[in-house]
């Protein structure tokens, strides 16, 4: 005796302008993309990849985390040398004094 064939179960396919006014929705509404998602009942990820901005926000984001980086890295970098030149035994007790 066969059984019969189990369908797969597919989540449920959304037309553009669906999809469209839930990027809508969740932009408008300032809550996260994940609590919009659920209530619609899609994935977070489907969301985020209809978001026609998306590509461009993060590569915004990213290029001024990596500017952020580098001047932080810079000042870093300064006060290492600050505190290695203060740091240094003086002849006269305090550094830069000269008596």
């Amino acid at each position: 005796m066969k059984e019969p064939k189990q369908t797969e179960m597919r989540p449920p396919r959304h037309d553009q302008a669906f999809r469209q006014q839930a990027v809508r929705m969740w932009k408008q509404s300032g809550r996260s993309a994940e609590l919009t998602a659920r209530e619609l009942g899609i994935s977070v990820f489907q969301l985020r990849l209809e978001s026609s901005d998306s590509k461009e926000v993060l590569q915004a984001e990213n290029e001024r985390l990596r500017q952020e980086l580098a001047r932080i890295t810079e000042q870093r970098d300064i006060l290492k040398k600050a505190a290695g030149i203060l740091s240094e035994p003086s002849h006269s007790g305090m550094p830069g004094l000269k008596r």
